[in-house]
């Protein structure tokens, strides 16, 4: 009778320990399966002829990946010379609004981003620097894309505008369509920074922008209200 006794104990313990061990490795692997969005987005850098470049997130699965960013920047990218010193780093001369952001990718999906590379690079001297961009997303900070980049000439410095509009709603990510005092339609791009500032904005607002021009395309720095 004693027998059974211990034996009964010794169950009492063992199983418990059996359950615990078993949560802990299903735990671990959803965790780990979570955190694996670097082995289902591929990243990639697009230069064209006139030196502007698009970085481009690709979901290479059969299942919606979540890209999940802590703010509003959704990109970093830095200029290096031959001599591996950083020229300019994309995020030095920014604020980006702190707030979890999320993206979600449908299977084979691609996100691209303009790196605006005209305008971010203002002022630096011509020449040939390693251009390196990776995306800000929770996985991917260390899937950098590198490539050779050839400065031909500085760009010029943009001046910085002013000008009321009336929004009318969303084109795409990256640009907005307005109505300026005239009534005429317009359709501006959005610079990195601008993008969060018209996520939740109603169509029918009246905005003040401040933006630059460069071959007739009006880019979008920041935005507030119109009084």
């Amino acid at each position: 009778m004693r027998k059974n006794k211990t034996i009964n104990w010794i169950l009492l313990l063992v199983i418990p320990l059996f359950i615990l061990a078993s949560c802990g490795s299903s735990l671990s692997e959803s965790t780990t399966g979570s955190d694996a969005v670097e082995d289902t987005v591929s990243t990639r850098i697009d230069i064209t002829t006139n030196g502007e470049g698009s970085f481009t997130l690709k979901n290479e699965t059969s299942e919606e990946a979540v890209l999940e960013m802590s703010s509003g920047q959704q990109i970093e990218f830095q200029l290096l010379n031959n001599e591996k010193e950083i020229i300019y780093t994309y995020s030095a001369n920014k604020l980006f609004m702190q707030e979890i952001k999320e993206k979600k990718l449908q299977p084979n999906e691609e996100w691209t981003i303009p790196l605006n590379l005209k305008e971010e690079l203002v002022g630096i001297p011509p020449g040939p620097y390693t251009l390196t961009v990776w995306s800000t997303a929770k996985g991917l900070n260390d899937q950098k894309e590198k490539v050779a980049y050839e400065l031909l000439t500085s760009p010029g410095k943009l001046v910085v505008q002013t000008q009321e509009i009336k929004f009318t709603g969303l084109v795409d990510p990256h640009s907005i369509e307005v109505k300026n005092l005239a009534g005429e339609t317009e359709v501006m791009q959005l610079s990195e920074v601008a993008m969060p500032q018209f996520e939740n904005v109603e169509e029918g607002t009246h905005l003040i922008i401040e933006y630059v021009e460069e071959n007739g395309q009006k880019t979008v720095q920041t935005t507030y209200p119109a009084e």
